[in-house]
């Protein structure tokens, strides 16, 4: 068991050389150890399964044949590109200070992105493809267009 700057770790007896660890939860008490978590989907790349892995920026899906492939799923909203032409779909990123940004899976070729989150909601006002919604502190949860001529805003109910 050693200890690294994002927490307690198991790791192999050759480590370093030997770059082998998993993480270690604390759960009601107990450390528990993370394994990768394997799932019914096959790898586009190479044919082998995915599995649900735990990185130091939190959960996600990759290649159990990680280093030879390096398949990483990225985290669709199911939600298609706004943008005229492009047959991409909206994904979630983090910057690198951790903000979550809304952009294309396209990107470089469609550069289309967004800070507040997308909704699968067409505007009533002008036709977008898309709503985006945002809470603000004076009047709390608000779905708005995207398209700057259009000034549809709509503020959500909040369930107590």
């Amino acid at each position: 068991m050693k200890h690294g700057r994002f927490g307690f770790f198991l790791a192999c007896t050759g480590y370093p050389e030997c770059r082998n660890t998993k993480k270690i939860v604390m759960k009601e008490g107990a450390a528990t150890a993370i394994a990768d978590v394997p799932l019914e989907e096959k790898c586009p790349e190479c044919g082998n399964h995915l599995v649900r892995k735990h990185g130091r920026y939190g959960e996600f899906i990759a290649c159990s044949n990680y280093p030879k492939c390096k398949f990483v799923k990225r985290q669709t909203l199911d939600i298609p590109c706004p943008e005229k032409g492009c047959t991409g779909e909206l994904v979630a990123r983090r910057t690198k200070r951790g903000k979550t940004l809304y952009g294309c899976s396209r990107y470089p070729e469609c550069k289309f992105t967004a800070w507040d989150k997308p909704v699968a909601e067409p505007c009533p006002s002008c036709g977008s493809s898309l709503l985006l919604e945002k809470f603000s502190k004076k009047s709390g949860p608000i779905r708005y267009c995207p398209n700057e001529a259009c000034k549809y805003e709509k503020k959500l109910e909040t369930v107590a």
